[in-house]
């Protein structure tokens, strides 16, 4: 039961952390929202306007995805021991 908890669990933290850190952007969140407007650019030849507006929706979601994030670490931390939320962590590692 417990192994289906955190197997459950992890998989529905793994989508959030992929949002809240992005791998390809190394913690310069900024440079990869840009990187990833520039290819929606080249894909949609998007108007400065649209451009615009998309760096500010992918802020604010940014935003509310970290927060989210947060608050799901914290719920997990009180749900699991100790020993298991330091194994999810471990999980996440590799």
């Amino acid at each position: 039961m417990n192994a289906n908890l955190i197997a459950i669990i992890f998989a529905l933290t793994l989508p959030l952390t992929a949002v809240a850190n992005p791998g390809e952007c190394k913690g310069d969140h900024d440079h990869y929202q840009a990187k990833r407007i520039g290819r929606m650019d080249k894909v949609l030849s998007l108007t400065d306007d649209q451009k615009s507006k998309l760096e500010t929706l992918f802020k604010q979601n940014g935003e509310k995805f970290k927060a989210l994030h947060e608050e799901t670490r914290s719920q997990l931390k009180a749900i699991l021991t100790p020993e298991q939320y330091t194994k999810l962590q471990e999980m996440k590692q590799r």
